[in-house]
């Protein structure tokens, strides 16, 4: 199966590409906003990956953006490279599992640090309550490190067990019984014939 291209390595490989550009496209979207209202007006903070999209707080509740967008735009890059360049080197197949695990680890962070603010300003002295949304920059993300994980085993083209190579032709070697009885070959594979012994 080495060096031919067979379905499930091909699926592997477009899924592995998916994969690095929703992953990319997801550090675009808003990750998580924060949002109080107070006397019926709502004051709103949104950020992305990369920067903050809208501040009413005017740097009050010191938010700031998960500044996630380059460690996933490095997983994603090095996924659509082995997706590529393997059809050549087969043994690149390896990067895609690698970008897949950076790309979790990512989105295992940014869901990881939502969860702290959450808890953070749950801490938070405040007459009004204040709701932090975990949004969907994170959700695609989180989507998209699974199908990376998933594209990323198909593209390694694991045997399956029906197709296991044979066992080849080689020597086999049985152990005698001590105590063997007459039935049994002898070592050399043909019976010993041995005279009585004249007087």
């Amino acid at each position: 199966m080495t060096g031919t291209l067979t379905t499930r390595r091909v699926l592997g490989a477009v899924l592995v590409v998916v994969a690095a550009g929703l992953a990319v496209a997801a550090t675009f979207l808003t990750a998580y906003s924060v949002q109080i209202v107070i006397r019926g007006q709502a004051l709103r903070y949104e950020a992305t990956f990369w920067a903050v999209g809208r501040d009413d707080f005017r740097e009050v509740l010191l938010l700031e953006p998960l500044e996630l967008g380059e460690p996933v735009l490095g997983a994603a890059l090095v996924m659509a490279l082995a997706a590529v360049l393997a059809f050549r080197v087969p043994a690149l197949r390896v990067a895609s599992l690698l970008g897949a695990g950076l790309l979790a680890g990512v989105a295992w962070a940014a869901v990881s640090r939502v969860q702290g603010l959450v808890k953070a300003l749950g801490e938070f002295n405040s007459r009004v309550p204040i709701e932090v949304e975990q949004s969907e920059g994170i959700t695609l993300l989180v989507v998209a490190a699974g199908v990376a994980v998933v594209a990323a085993v198909l593209h390694q083209e694991l045997p399956r067990a029906d197709q296991a190579e044979p066992v080849g032709d080689g020597v086999v070697v049985h152990q005698l019984d001590d105590d063997a009885d007459d039935t049994d070959t002898p070592p050399y594979g043909y019976p010993v014939i041995v005279e009585p012994k004249s007087d």
